[in-house]
């Protein structure tokens, strides 16, 4: 028999947040997967913002979309399907690249110019556990509001910082974002997913 402390560990390993790790979705595509045991379904989409000094990349920009609940099966496959209708969680999460030791556990954005602390003393955040023994907290999750995502999508520019590094999101990174929100039911010039 299993011993009570495994079990818990193993299901710690199961909490929603690291979807897009287990289903290796490339940059700037929209993924998602569905956590029967919750049961919650988990959209997001991963960015690998760019250094604005042109050095190598050294976080994960992760927006994730949460719809609790059982998902609805397509008849012919058996599979979940997308969810439908808005989410009842939009987060943003900054994580580290492999080896990259982190500066602080911050996530802030500049959105033309206008700064958006979202790990701020008046924001909704997280730090994220790391996942193996007497290791610190490495990233960070902050809670986002649907006005704050299309504003990235429709900025000119969009730079901060994640974990202590400077970033800058390219036009790619915010056409990804639009393409995430229209997924989820989101962007202002689509109707909601059905």
């Amino acid at each position: 028999m299993m011993p009570l402390c495994a079990v818990f560990t193993g299901l710690m390993l199961l909490v929603p947040q690291s979807g897009w790790v287990l289903a290796q979705a490339k940059p700037r595509e929209v993924g998602r997967v569905y956590w029967e045991l919750i049961p919650q379904t988990e959209v997001w989409v991963r960015l690998i913002p760019e250094d604005p000094e042109g050095k190598p990349p050294l976080a994960n920009l992760v927006f994730h979309a949460f719809y609790p609940g059982r998902a609805e099966r397509d008849p012919y496959t058996g599979l979940p399907e997308w969810p439908k209708g808005a989410p009842a969680r939009l987060t943003v999460s900054a994580e580290p690249l492999p080896l990259t030791v982190i500066r602080e556990l911050s996530l802030r954005l500049a959105i033309d110019g206008t700064l958006i602390d979202l790990t701020g003393p008046d924001s909704r955040y997280r730090t994220l556990p790391c996942m193996v023994p007497d290791c610190a907290p490495n990233a960070v999750e902050a809670e986002l509001d649907a006005p704050v995502l299309r504003s990235i999508v429709r900025a000119g520019s969009v730079g901060g910082v994640a974990l202590g590094f400077p970033i800058k999101l390219v036009s790619e990174d915010r056409r990804a974002v639009g393409d995430f929100l229209a997924r989820v039911g989101l962007a202002e010039d689509r109707a909601p997913n059905k």
